[in-house]
């Protein structure tokens, strides 16, 4: 059922990114500041003898609380349908706990534009990394993201999105004491967004 509700959308974005005219050229930029939640998805411990995954907030699966995310991107085009960049965050969740989760991720940022105009529809993908601190320990560590979302701009310059995707997060303890606690820690950003483009 979910496949033949996907299927029109497919459809109307592969028509209107074909048909569309382009709306911006080799040059072209966007600035952008977000601000929103991101939902704890999963925690993947790698050290577990039988792999499991436990999904969604709460104590009894990841043991993280829904948090709040802010952020600044900034991305030049460099073809009419594609741009480059990049972006710095800061997040932050409870735990079970009531112990602070923080995440700084600093990354470069492609996106495909297939949809633009009035309505932009794009497609990003994230690789960087992250700054990451629970109670007292904290780690740089690698990031990785993929991030859809619809921008309106009512006018030439300024528009308003909503962004959302998927972050991973992976935590490498070098010490041996602690590699039982290595793990993939994914999050679901669900962004607004003002953007600002030239």
């Amino acid at each position: 059922m979910k496949k033949l509700l996907l299927l029109p959308l497919f459809l109307f974005l592969l028509s209107a990114s074909l048909f569309a005219a382009d709306t911006y050229d080799k040059g072209n930029q966007i600035f952008s500041f977000k601000i929103g939640t991101t939902i704890p998805a999963f925690t993947h411990f790698f050290s577990d003898d039988s792999p499991s995954t436990l999904v969604g907030p709460g104590e009894e699966n990841t043991g993280m609380k829904v948090g709040g995310y802010g952020a600044i991107s900034y991305q030049v085009f460099n073809t009419p349908k594609t741009a480059i960049g990049g972006e710095i965050g800061y997040n932050f969740n409870f735990s079970a706990a009531k112990m602070l989760f923080t995440a700084v991720p600093f990354y470069a940022k492609y996106s495909y534009v297939p949809v633009q105009g009035e309505w932009d529809l794009p497609i990003s993908f994230g690789l960087g990394g992250a700054y990451i601190k629970y109670n007292d320990a904290s780690m740089m560590t690698m990031y990785a993201n993929m991030e859809v979302g619809v921008t309106w701009f009512p006018g030439e310059n300024w528009g308003f999105g909503i962004n959302t995707g998927l972050w991973l997060i992976p935590e490498f303890n070098y010490y041996e004491d602690l590699q039982q606690d290595n793990a993939l820690v994914g999050f679901v950003p669900i962004t607004l967004a003002i953007s600002y483009r030239q």
